[in-house]
C-alpha cells in the first residue's frame, strides 16, 4: 500500500524510510495556491491533509519552535533573515513541536500524532534550506542542527517515535 507524504521533501522522505523501511512512500506537493492560515502545527498539518485529495492513506507534518514555557517563536522569525533570528534568540532553550496529521483512507477521520524535542536555538542557521525550522534548532545533547543531522542521514529519537506511531496507526508495522 502506497502512502502519500503531502507537502514533503526528499530529505524528510529518506528519514521516514530509515524509520519505517517497509513503507511505500510517495511524496506529493499541495496543489497550486494552497496556503494554510492555521499558525498552530496541529491545525496546519490537518489543513494540508484536508487540502490534498488522495484515494488512500496519507500524512503531512508541521512544526513550530517554542520557548520552554510554550510561547511560539513563529512570529519572531523574520522570514527574510534567519541569521537575525538566531543572533537574537541563540542559545535560548527551546522545543521543536512536531505534529503529523494522517488519514487512513480518503474521507476518513484525520488524526494527529504529537512529538516534542528539547534543545536550543542555533547560533546561526545551518543545513539544507528545504528543512526550514530544522536549520534553526539544535537538539539537546547535539552540536548540530536538526537539518544537519537529517542531511547526514541521522534520525532523531523524537521523529523516530512519532513516525513509528504513525506507521502503526496506518497498519504498516
Amino acid at each position: 500500500m502506497a502512502v502519500i507524504f503531502i507537502d514533503g521533501n526528499d530529505l524528510r522522505a529518506a528519514e521516514i524510510r530509515a524509520i519505517v523501511p517497509s513503507i511505500d512512500l510517495v511524496v506529493e506537493q499541495l496543489q497550486t495556491g494552497f496556503a494554510t492560515s492555521a499558525p498552530e502545527p496541529d491545525n496546519k498539518a490537518r489543513d494540508k491533509v484536508r487540502a490534498h485529495q488522495v484515494a488512500g492513506a496519507c500524512f503531512a507534518e508541521a512544526v513550530d519552535l517554542t520557548t520552554m514555557d510554550g510561547k511560539s517563536l513563529r512570529l519572531e522569525l523574520d522570514s527574510e533573515n534567519e541569521n537575525r533570528f538566531c543572533k537574537w534568540w541563540r542559545e535560548t532553550p527551546a522545543q521543536m513541536q512536531l505534529r503529523i496529521a494522517y488519514r487512513r483512507e480518503a474521507g476518513g477521520e484525520i488524526e494527529v500524532v504529537a512529538a516534542t524535542c528539547t534543545g536550543r536555538i542555533a547560533d546561526k542557521p545551518v543545513g539544507p534550506l528545504l528543512l526550514g525550522w530544522d536549520r534553526l534548532f539544535v537538539p539537546e545533547g547535539e552540536d548540530a542542527t536538526l537539518a544537519q543531522l537529517t542531511a547526514a542521514g541521522e534520525v532523531t529519537e523524537f521523529r523516530r517515535a512519532a513516525y513509528t506511531e504513525v506507521a502503526k496507526k496506518l497498519g504498516l508495522v
